[in-house]
């Protein structure tokens, strides 16, 4: 077993930083789901290159930027999800030091493999590192349980502030269960991100 000494985490403790120290944590996802992007919009994603194509090389650019670390990481799987969506998971006996605390190296590393996905393939990306975001998802899940019920009942709701990757599961969960209604995330004076659901007619309130 390779041990967790500064040598081996430098070069990813320095990738991961750097985008630290250059974005605020309440940014990191905020080219997952633009505001004022529509569902269409997202929908219509068009993949330039050959599915399997498309794998093959992002799987060999994440196995090349892991290749000189000591993480005992196994091997990286890369898939489609979706039709415009890939999946990629890290799992090993060392990939749970890949998501720090409260999640932030998971932040930094979506950031920057989504910016390099949606950039170069023109994709959407699903990042599971040691089943964090299974154990994201059942959270928030459980939480929109009752919230969804509301909205039935009453035609609109805004949810809790939440943060990091917990708003943009609520806000495909929410538009998947609501697809006729306005569902969008939005920031209150504070700065904190919430997830507005509301008819169309009132978008602009």
């Amino acid at each position: 077993r390779k041990n967790d000494t500064p040598c081996c985490s430098e070069k990813v403790e320095t990738k991961v930083n750097k985008i630290s120290k250059t974005e605020s944590k309440d940014k990191i996802f905020d080219n997952f789901y633009n505001e004022e992007k529509s569902q269409t919009e997202i929908s219509n994603i068009i993949i330039k290159k050959d599915k399997e194509q498309i794998v093959k090389e992002v799987k060999a650019d994440i196995d090349l930027l892991f290749s000189n670390t000591c993480y005992e990481i196994d091997n990286i799987k890369v898939e489609f999800c979706e039709e415009d969506t890939l999946y990629v998971e890290f799992t090993g006996e060392d990939c749970a030091l890949l998501i720090g605390k409260e999640g932030y190296r998971y932040k930094a590393l979506s950031y920057i493999l989504f910016n390099w996905i949606n950039e170069k393939y023109g994709l959407m990306l699903r990042l599971e590192v040691a089943e964090f975001l299974k154990n994201q998802e059942a959270s928030i899940y459980a939480y929109l349980e009752p919230v969804i019920e509301v909205i039935k009942e009453k035609g609109t709701f805004k949810t809790k502030p939440l943060d990091g990757i917990l708003v943009h599961i609520a806000l495909k969960r929410l538009r998947e269960e609501f697809p006729n209604k306005y569902v969008a995330v939005k920031t209150n004076v504070r700065g904190d991100k919430y997830v507005l659901v509301n008819e169309y007619r009132s978008k602009e309130q």
